[in-house]
C-alpha cells in the first residue's frame, strides 16, 4: 500500500505553543498541516484564516493541507493558493464551475482536491475525480472537532477506492472526521491514504504528542507493508 500520510488538524493544536507543535511535527516527519478554513456560512463556525496560514508557511517546511469549508469558494481559492505547494480542497457544490476552480488551484502550483460532504454520494462528482490530485471524504458533518463518526461514511471510502481502481484513477483518498484509534484501521482497510488526525488520535489529551504520533505510526505499519 505504501506510506499512509498524516495531516494533523491544526484547529486542535495548542495555540499557546504552536512553535513547539510545529517543531515536533517536523522532527517526526509529519506529511501535512491540515488547516480548516470556515466562513460561518457553509458551516456554522469560524476557525483559521489567511494570516494563520502565512505564519505556518513562514516557519515550517511542512506543506499545508487547506480545506475550504466556505460558500464563496472562488473568492477564497485565489487567496489561499498563494502558498505554493499546498494541497487545497473545496466542496464542489459551492461553485458554479468546479472544473474552472480546479484549474485555478493547479495554475497556482498547488495540488487540487474536492471534499465530499457526509450526505453527498460519491457518484455525484465522478466526472471530477480524474482531474484532481486527491479526494477528501468527510466522516462527520463538517464544522466542529470532536464529533462522532458517521458509520455509513466508511462505506463511501471503499466505494471511492473501488471506483478509482475500476477507472485507473490515482488520486489520494483523504479522510477527515473522528480519525480515532478505533476507526483508523477501518478507514485504511477501506482505502484511505491520507488521514486528518484531530482530537481522537494525534491530539488525544490522554497522550503526549510524541506518544500519540508513535501510536498512529505503529498502527499503520501493518498496512504500509502489505
Amino acid at each position: 500500500m505504501g506510506k499512509i500520510k498524516l495531516s494533523p488538524s491544526m484547529m486542535c493544536a495548542d495555540f499557546l505553543n504552536l512553535q513547539r507543535e510545529l517543531d515536533l511535527f517536523q522532527q517526526n516527519e509529519i506529511d501535512f498541516l491540515h488547516i480548516d478554513i470556515m466562513d460561518g456560512h457553509y458551516v456554522p463556525n469560524l476557525t483559521l484564516g489567511i494570516d494563520f496560514c502565512r505564519s505556518m508557511k513562514s516557519y515550517s517546511p511542512i506543506p499545508l493541507d487547506i480545506h475550504l469549508m466556505v460558500e464563496n469558494v472562488d473568492f477564497f481559492v485565489e487567496r489561499f493558493c498563494e502558498f505554493e505547494g499546498s494541497w487545497v480542497s473545496f466542496h464542489p457544490e459551492t461553485t458554479w464551475h468546479p472544473v474552472r476552480t480546479i484549474e485555478v488551484i493547479k495554475k497556482r502550483n498547488c495540488r487540487a482536491g474536492i471534499a465530499i460532504d457526509t450526505g453527498v454520494p460519491i457518484e455525484q462528482f465522478k466526472e471530477l475525480y480524474p482531474l484532481v490530485d486527491f479526494v477528501l471524504i468527510m466522516t462527520v458533518t463538517p464544522g466542529f472537532a470532536g464529533q462522532k463518526l458517521l458509520p455509513f461514511c466508511l462505506d463511501k471510502i471503499k466505494q471511492l477506492k473501488d471506483y478509482f481502481n475500476e477507472n485507473n484513477i490515482r488520486a489520494e483518498i483523504e479522510v477527515d472526521g473522528n480519525v480515532s484509534w478505533e476507526s483508523i484501521p477501518q478507514m485504511v482497510e477501506n482505502g484511505a491514504t491520507m488521514l486528518v488526525n484531530g482530537s481522537s488520535s494525534i491530539f488525544d489529551k490522554a497522550y503526549k504528542r510524541k506518544e500519540a504520533i508513535d501510536r498512529v505510526r505503529k498502527m499503520l505499519e501493518v498496512y504500509e507493508k502489505a
